[in-house]
């Protein structure tokens, strides 16, 4: 059987913008998830392997995070990032990523081309920007406590029991995921 290589990773906003490390939950968020060791990029956006995780005060995420909200919406951004996003995934296969809060902000900024696109699939959860990416599928899961998201995307897919910091957390969104999952993939379980 000849199947297609997918690649699962996430693309967050930088809590803090020196390290693309994992954070505890993402890390065990794909640990407990159906995706093979294989298919996982341990690292996040922009994906460069520098420095390891550490935890950042709430305030401080919350700042980093807003500064590069803005910040993606120059053309700058794109021009930095969009090559070095294209490279972590390679030129062929199928893309599946995880999109938290700005995350979607983020990857729409990227202005990635066409291509790439059609290869990219998007479970964004607790999703905050101004438009969705066009890409080959989407699903979109917000919390019932996000007030944050709800604000930005006030139609989603699915809304479950939880708050802007703990989807990962949320028994709901592993199954949402764990069923995006197996479509993207076809069915694969391990």
């Amino acid at each position: 059987m000849n199947e297609e290589r997918i690649t699962v990773a996430f693309l967050t906003g930088q809590s803090d913008p020196r390290t693309s490390a994992l954070s505890p939950a993402q890390r065990g968020f794909l640990d407990r998830s159906p995706v093979l060791p294989g298919q996982r990029l341990d690292l996040n956006f922009p994906y460069r392997s520098a420095g390891s995780w550490s935890e950042t005060n709430l305030l401080r995420a919350g700042f980093n995070n807003a500064g590069q909200y803005l910040a993606s919406r120059r053309p700058s951004f794109a021009q930095q990032h969009r090559a070095g996003v294209r490279e972590a995934f390679g030129p062929s296969g199928k893309i599946l990523l995880l999109t938290g809060s700005c995350g979607l902000e983020l990857l729409v900024n990227l202005r990635l081309p066409e291509e790439f696109m059609q290869r990219l699939h998007v479970f964004a959860y607790g999703p905050v920007s101004r438009s969705l990416p066009r890409c080959a599928s989407l699903e979109t899961v917000q919390g019932s406590r996000d007030a944050i998201s709800r604000w930005w995307h006030p139609q989603v897919d699915h809304v479950i029991s939880c708050g802007h910091m703990n989807y990962l957390d949320a028994e709901e969104t592993m199954t949402l995921f764990s069923a995006f999952h197996r479509r993207v993939t076809g069915g694969g379980e391990r």
